[in-house]
């Protein structure tokens, strides 16, 4: 190691026993160095207390007031894609159909609009970077080194990294509790209320009695939301289904081909339940779309439910009935946790749970 009191790239590396190349590649591109290096960097940088240069440079400036926001990214293939060109003399007219809608905005999309607002009203500087889901977008670094302070929605950083980022600045988690509620502030709803009291309502008001919960479980809100789920099935005495069903899924055209090959195969097609259930709403509208491909009528073969409230649930045939959370609200709340840590006074972390409501539509049997 380096006889320098701060640590260096080149002493992260000695530890690690990889390049300093691979260091720079963990920072800004993570998704293309192997896990096991990951791993190997990670715990060196943990145990050195290594800064980045970006960030260190940060440090030394004077603070900017600028607030950060690094999210996910989870449009759909077909959203992204640049849309035709027309030639701008020609005015088609087009019939529109909500059998499919446009996705936008989606959840992340609406906190971020709730963060906007409240840096308007606080007359604060705002940078915004995304990480997809898979790989690829903005680094954290190139975000973090610009900011004061931080809001992260979950899926883009590891909770380590989280936490020795936090060192430098404040952090707000959204959609997710910190593991140390003393490093990291948070903002998330009642999701295990607000899933038990829709599950309750399918049970109690349309009689349902066999479920199916649709989508992965692997975060901090869809983990609540499963429980609630299940809560509601053990006070009514039902049998709760045997783990979950497209449990990898992670979005509305990934639901709709897991249930265009679940239900392929006529001999081993499983039995259909009362009602599926699902993790968020861009998987409900997969699961509706793959449902009716297959000819099973929703809701009146089976009722499907969703979580957010994203608008495209509205306009979905038919409208989809949902846990709605609110959204903006999650990025104004953040926006003033963040602020309150970012003052010069010392501030405790904060962390708040906001309430949610279900919107019933017709996707449950509801009417109009």
């Amino acid at each position: 190691m380096s006889t320098s009191t701060t640590p260096t790239v080149y002493d992260v590396a000695e530890a690690a026993g990889v390049s300093t190349a691979s260091v720079s590649r963990f920072f800004r591109s993570p998704d293309k160095v192997r896990p096991a290096t990951q791993e190997a960097i990670r715990k060196a940088v943990e145990t050195l207390g290594y800064i980045p240069s970006g960030l260190a440079r940060g440090l030394a400036e004077r603070h900017s007031g600028v607030v950060g926001m690094y999210s996910f990214s989870g449009h759909e293939p077909d959203e992204l894609a640049m849309p035709e060109q027309l030639d701008e003399d020609d005015v088609p007219l087009v019939r529109e159909s909500s059998t499919s809608p446009r996705l936008y905005p989606l959840f992340a999309d609406e906190v971020l609009r709730g963060v906007e607002l409240e840096c308007t009203v606080r007359g604060l500087p705002l940078a915004v970077g995304w990480q997809k889901l898979d790989s690829g977008g903005v680094a954290l670094d190139e975000i973090a080194r610009r900011v004061d302070g931080l809001v992260v929605l979950p899926h883009v950083v590891s909770e380590s990294m989280l936490v020795h980022l936090a060192r430098t600045k404040p952090i707000v988690l959204v959609a997710q509790f910190p593991e140390d509620p003393a490093v990291m502030s948070s903002v998330t709803v009642n999701n295990k209320a607000g899933m038990r009291r829709l599950v309750e309502h399918l049970i109690e008001d349309h009689g349902h009695r066999s479920f199916w919960f649709a989508g992965p479980v692997d975060d901090y809100d869809r983990y609540a939301r499963h429980n609630g789920f299940l809560d509601a099935l053990e006070a009514a005495g039902l049998a709760a289904p045997d783990g979950t069903v497209l449990g990898g899924t992670t979005g509305r055209s990934d639901a709709r081909e897991a249930v265009a090959a679940l239900l392929a195969d006529k001999a081993g097609r499983p039995a259909l339940p009362d009602a599926v259930v699902c993790a968020n709403d861009q998987t409900a509208l997969g699961v509706i779309e793959g449902l009716t491909a297959a000819g099973v009528k929703v809701p009146e073969d089976v009722a499907v439910t969703g979580f957010d409230g994203i608008d495209a649930g509205r306009f979905m045939q038919p409208a989809l009935t949902t846990v709605r959370q609110p959204m903006d609200l999650l990025g104004r709340v953040a926006v003033e946790l963040l602020s309150k840590r970012m003052a010069e006074i010392p501030s405790a972390c904060e962390h708040r749970v906001l309430p949610v409501q279900v919107l019933l539509r017709e996707s449950c049997g509801c009417t109009p």
